[in-house]
């Protein structure tokens, strides 16, 4: 491969990823935050402390994140999450 047609492929490999980074279209900015703990294998009483709300709101936020991105289960929400780039490696 021509060396400008790979700097092209790479440089758009990257702006694809930056994209992917920004919050899933439909999740509020606290959804995305609740989503990000998640991810990162916080319990609901963990990310209620860290947010400090209650664990029904966070319950509430796992409902509509799960409900918006048509997922079963929390770990399906962990797996998108570090899927598309919300959590960093």
């Amino acid at each position: 491969m021509h060396p400008q047609v790979a700097a092209r492929v790479v440089q758009a490999l990257q702006d694809t990823r930056h994209a992917s980074l920004a919050p899933s279209p439909g999740l509020s900015d606290r959804e995305y935050e609740v989503l990000r703990l998640i991810a990162t294998g916080c319990g609901n009483t963990q990310i209620a402390e860290r947010l400090v709300i209650s664990e029904n709101t966070v319950k509430s936020h796992v409902s509509n994140i799960l409900s918006k991105l048509q997922l079963a289960d929390r770990t399906q929400a962990a797996i998108y999450a570090w899927r598309e780039g919300v959590v960093e490696k």
